[in-house]
């Protein structure tokens, strides 16, 4: 319960803090809905020390049971998001009290996802509801 609390609380981070020290860029992060409320994209910007660069954009993917997350790192030379290297799929239990979670990761966009993870995590009833009808 705790880990799929942790997962989908980081993907619904509202907010990125700053990072205090001089090792560290400064971020801030943009969030787009769709007409439910739910999340459908997450971008997160890093202070170069002249202006907000993009730097990774997470997106959301809805089905009837579940959701994928696929994440994409910025390509400067591009000045472009790049294919997502990173995908996380979620499958929700038909009784909602747990999801089916599967990780994937390529090398490059011309690479296929290979499976990295995956598991089984139980979670309050309510959460996966909530979830996907964009409550917190």
């Amino acid at each position: 319960m705790e880990l799929m609390t942790i997962a989908i609380a980081a993907l619904m981070t509202t907010a990125v803090n700053a990072a205090t020290t001089e090792n560290n860029p400064q971020l801030k992060t943009q969030h787009e809905y769709d007409t439910a409320g739910r999340p459908m994209a997450r971008t997160t910007y890093a202070w170069n020390g002249e202006e907000w660069q993009p730097a990774l954009r997470w997106e959301y993917h809805y089905t009837t049971t579940g959701y994928t997350v696929e994440l994409s790192r910025w390509n400067p030379r591009r000045h472009c998001f790049d294919e997502a290297t990173h995908k996380t799929v979620y499958i929700f239990t038909p009784d909602a009290t747990a999801a089916y979670v599967t990780t994937y990761a390529r090398r490059n966009a011309h690479s296929a996802f290979e499976l990295t993870d995956s598991l089984l995590a139980a979670f309050p009833q309510s959460m996966a509801a909530d979830f996907l009808a964009g409550r917190p």
